[in-house]
């Protein structure tokens, strides 16, 4: 049986793993698997920053929604950042995505948090089809980014 909830710290492997397949099938910039676990790690320990929830078939991870608190003046509160979403192959094209955003949703709401925000690639037309028939709408905003160069 489907289930949606929130990771816990024994699923860390699996959802790298997950991350890995989303990564390369979205043809993202990888990091050492490492330092993603690492910043996996502190989300669980630091759960004020964000969650991260999973959608789990018989034991089976099939999926999972990165989600993140991030403060904002323009709204003048903390916002809900869907930083990623994927769902395994296999499962799509079963509500699930849908279902995994309103699972979101539900915690933005019990958070106070005013909205939710991603982005998403301007080449990715499927995924921005996804975020509009689940009630996301485009804002006039360009993301830029400047990697930032010296010691971390």
């Amino acid at each position: 049986m489907l289930e949606l909830q929130w990771a816990n710290p024994n699923d860390v492997e699996a959802i790298l793993d997950l991350m890995e397949e989303y990564h390369r099938q979205e043809g993202l910039r990888g990091h050492a698997r490492s330092r993603l676990k690492g910043v996996l790690e502190m989300l669980f320990e630091q759960r004020n920053r964000g969650r991260v929830a999973v959608a789990r078939d018989a034991g089976e991870l099939l999926g999972y929604a990165l989600v993140v608190r991030r403060p904002s003046f323009e709204w003048a509160s903390d916002l809900a950042v869907l930083d990623e979403i994927f769902v395994r192959g296999k499962a799509r094209d079963r509500g699930l995505g849908r279902r995994m955003i309103n699972f979101v949703e539900e915690y933005a709401a019990s958070e106070g948090l005013p909205a939710i925000t991603l982005q998403v690639a301007s080449q990715n037309v499927a995924a921005m089809g996804f975020y509009r028939a689940v009630g996301f709408s485009k804002v006039d905003r360009e993301i830029f980014a400047r990697p930032v160069t010296g010691p971390r």
